[in-house]
């Protein structure tokens, strides 16, 4: 049996656990590159085939709001 280690990582369960992990980081230091990853992994479950279509429509919803939240960081001069 050959398991590919990217075949876990791209579970919906796993991204949603990724996803709510760097939130709360966010939540904690405002970084704007968390903000980005946010945004990415919203936009991955956002197209995500086996993700519930309740999971992607938020994501999809959501995928602006994060994406705005990382370019305002980031024109504020947070990025490095």
């Amino acid at each position: 049996m050959d398991l590919k280690p990217e075949a876990d990582t791209s579970r919906p369960e796993v991204l949603a656990a990724a996803l709510i992990y760097l939130m709360t980081h966010y939540v904690r230091t405002g970084c704007p590159r968390l903000a980005l990853c946010v945004s990415r992994h919203m936009q991955c479950l956002a197209v995500h085939p086996d993700a519930s279509p309740l999971v992607r429509d938020t994501c999809a919803g959501l995928h602006g709001a994060w994406q705005r939240a990382a370019t305002a960081g980031a024109d504020e001069g947070k990025l490095h």
